[in-house]
């Protein structure tokens, strides 16, 4: 049987490890730098590497097992030890993202800047496997497991990136997600030192005054309420994406759908379909078909292309009229897209 630690054996633990040491701030920036490298060339697996290495866990671990029993001298320790690592990664990833010839935003930093309940849920969850895991005296994949599933690391990467390049919503975003991982992680650890008190007591140990709890009671709320609310958009905007992709691709089948523009800013989706003409009666079928998608809600503008194999030479000349706007449209957003990175990479320089 695997032999744990007391507490109090736990608590003489982190004493030891929660020091600011060199190698310890060394090891800390070259993850912060892979991590960044990986954010930066949307690698996912060199990102789980610069998790597995970081050494973030263990202050945030040592503040919820120092509020757990109120051992002020573990808080500050903790405190110190944590608010050190946090500069030096905002440190090192927003130099790295300053001289990185790479200033776009990857599908990997943008997924760090809009957190939603579900990443509350996967810190509680990571923080209490983890505390169980850290009372293990002998080695176990427990720890680093929880490390890559709260990702510490990418968010202050993330928020690095947006100090280089001067956006405010992905530092401000980031930042958000990094403390939502500490705060529940940090709160799963006290609950779980409590529990495991019982077992294995201190002979004695203070508890949180009522003025601190209510203030952790505060904070929790506040992180809750915007992830919620986050949560809650992006299910209506997903339920949306895959409602407006069955509907068209059910409806339309008989169709070609040679654009499909969705306009959150009214609300409106624009398709621009070749093949027979709809009627006004088919139209307005379609409306109310919308509502078996859940889409209801959703102006639908349908601009038709005829095809027809006796095409006179007019509608002929606006079909082809049609198409090359079409080409133009796309071409025009890929100059604009082309041109947007080009301003970026300037403002850099």
């Amino acid at each position: 049987m695997t032999a744990n630690y007391s507490t109090r054996e736990y608590r003489e633990k982190l004493y030891d490890d929660l020091h600011v040491r060199l190698r310890d701030t060394a090891i800390l920036m070259c993850a912060i730098f892979i991590a960044s490298i990986g954010l930066n060339m949307n690698s996912t697996a060199v990102i789980i590497g610069a998790m597995l290495i970081s050494p973030l866990m263990t202050p945030i671990v040592g503040l919820g097992f120092g509020l757990a029993i109120f051992d002020t001298r573990l808080i500050k320790q903790s405190l110190e030890v944590l608010l050190t690592q946090v500069l030096v990664s905002l440190l090192v990833s927003t130099l790295y993202f300053w001289i990185s010839p790479l200033s776009y935003a990857s599908s990997e930093l943008i997924a760090r800047t809009s957190p939603t309940i579900w990443d509350v849920l996967i810190a509680i969850a990571g923080g209490i496997a983890g505390v169980i895991g850290s009372r293990k005296k002998e080695a176990n994949n427990i720890v680093p497991g929880v490390a890559i599933a709260t990702a510490l690391m990418p968010p202050i990467c993330t928020a690095g990136y947006g100090l280089a390049n001067g956006n405010v919503r992905f530092l401000l975003g980031a930042l958000y997600l990094f403390l939502i991982n500490c705060v529940f992680i940090m709160l799963a650890n006290i609950v779980g030192t409590r529990i495991l008190m019982r077992k294995s007591p201190l002979t004695s140990f203070k508890e949180l005054s009522i003025k601190m709890r209510i203030g952790l009671i505060s904070l929790i709320v506040l992180l809750i309420l915007p992830a919620s609310y986050s949560a809650v958009t992006l299910t209506i905007e997903q339920a949306r994406k895959e409602g407006i992709k069955q509907f068209v691709g059910k409806e339309f089948a008989n169709y070609t759908v040679i654009n499909q523009v969705y306009k959150s800013s009214n609300n409106e989706l624009v398709l621009t379909v070749v093949g027979d003409p709809i009627s006004e009666e088919e139209l307005e079928t379609l409306h109310q078909k919308q509502a078996s998608y859940g889409i209801q809600s959703v102006q639908l503008k349908v601009n038709q292309v005829q095809n027809s194999p006796t095409l006179d030479s007019e509608a002929t000349k606006e079909f082809y009229e049609n198409i090359d706007k079409y080409i133009d449209q796309k071409l025009s957003e890929k100059d604009s897209q082309n041109d947007l990175v080009k301003e970026n990479e300037a403002d850099k320089d």
